[in-house]
């Protein structure tokens, strides 16, 4: 019973407290984006949910702590200052880079419905247009859908905010003969996940 000590009591209850807020706070912003669907005149926004960029910013504020963390608990182990293993710090550095890249993505990938059209941003800012009457064909692979009109295609994931009205769209703005096997792609994924 050596670990059942008041401290170790204090670090689980405020661990489980910390662990049930950040839950609820993330479940919170999910449904916020949802919320938020931007809509100006015929145009719609579909966003990865705000999620991610929180998940991008926590993994980046990991770094401090995780490095300042392995150099406290060594100076208290052995007395002495010293730097971060070399490994602790490659790690750190992936965390790093993932965290950025997450909030890069959530920042600048977007796809805009318009009434004629459906508008992609990607991560370094290209942009892709494909009018709907110029749609010839559409795709659904590991949770995605591509639209290509034979020059561009785009592609829509389905973890954005708002995906089902990207759906709704689709049916409506293009002939069932080019989605029907798509739809029926995305429903075996659907069933498997």
């Amino acid at each position: 019973m050596e670990w059942f000590t008041r401290e170790a009591i204090l670090v689980l209850i405020l661990g489980s407290v910390f662990a049930f807020s950040l839950t609820y706070t993330f479940e919170y912003f999910i449904k916020q984006t949802d919320k938020l669907q931007l809509q100006k005149n015929t145009k719609r926004y579909l966003r990865l949910p705000i999620f991610y960029r929180f998940a991008g910013f926590f993994l980046i504020l990991l770094v401090p702590i995780v490095l300042l963390g392995d150099t406290y608990f060594n100076f208290q182990k052995n007395g002495i200052f010293s730097f971060p293993d070399p490994i602790l710090c490659s790690v750190s550095f992936f965390l790093f880079l993932v965290g950025t890249l997450l909030i890069l993505y959530c920042k600048n990938y977007k796809i805009i419905l318009e009434q004629d059209s459906i508008l992609s941003r990607g991560v370094f800012r290209k942009h892709k247009r494909i009018l709907w009457r110029d749609i010839k064909s559409v795709q659904f692979e590991k949770s995605a859908f591509f639209l290509s009109d034979n020059k561009e295609k785009i592609e829509v994931v389905t973890l954005l905010s708002g995906f089902e009205l990207f759906l709704s769209t689709l049916e409506e703005s293009v002939s069932s003969d080019l989605y029907e096997e798509a739809f029926q792609n995305y429903k075996q994924f659907l069933r498997k996940s």
